[in-house]
């Protein structure tokens, strides 16, 4: 099993490290749509390499995490030029994210991918439906390289969206 750690740092104080692993899904469970964590973890990630960020909240800044690579490195540009966003707006488009992203070893972060299936403009069901394609799709990735997902429970107005954050946990190897 292959295995990095990266060090978190939050404003200059050392947090967990998140392991990224090889064969496992990691689930870190996010109060908010992003962590310092995860961005530290994503700015550690592109100092070494190609790195695959895949936003399904819309909430990746890419100012924190210049401000985390440039407290790193003066190569700051080289180090951005390294890392390879894509956005989905809809359980759909995340969906299909998932599905064309190459297991090819390339660390892949999954930031807040229950976003788009948390939207009440697509009944239940099918979000359900939806999520479990997707949960193969990551089953898939893990295999080929490093891959953390972020999730978050749903709000208040989203309630009865609960059943599918509990799904994704219950496919988890390791939670954080």
């Amino acid at each position: 099993m292959v295995e990095r750690r990266v060090k978190a740092y939050a404003g200059g104080m050392n947090a967990p490290s998140i392991p990224l692993t090889v064969n496992r899904l990691v689930i870190v469970r996010a109060a908010n749509r992003v962590s310092l964590a995860l961005l530290d973890e994503a700015a550690g990630l592109a100092l070494t390499g190609p790195l695959r960020v895949l936003d399904g909240g819309n909430c990746i800044n890419i100012y924190p995490l210049a401000r985390a690579l440039r407290r790193r490195t003066a190569a700051l540009t080289a180090a951005l030029r390294n890392v390879r966003l894509s956005r989905a707006f809809t359980c759909y488009q995340m969906l299909a994210l998932l599905t064309e992203t190459p297991a090819d070893g390339t660390p892949t972060l999954a930031l807040d991918l229950l976003g788009t299936f948390y939207d009440e403009s697509v009944p239940l069901y099918e979000s359900q439906r939806l999520l479990r394609l997707a949960i193969l799709e990551l089953l898939r990735l893990r295999t080929g390289g490093p891959l953390t997902v972020s999730a978050r429970p749903p709000g208040q107005l989203a309630a009865n969206r609960q059943p599918l954050y509990e799904t994704l946990l219950s496919v988890a190897e390791e939670l954080r």
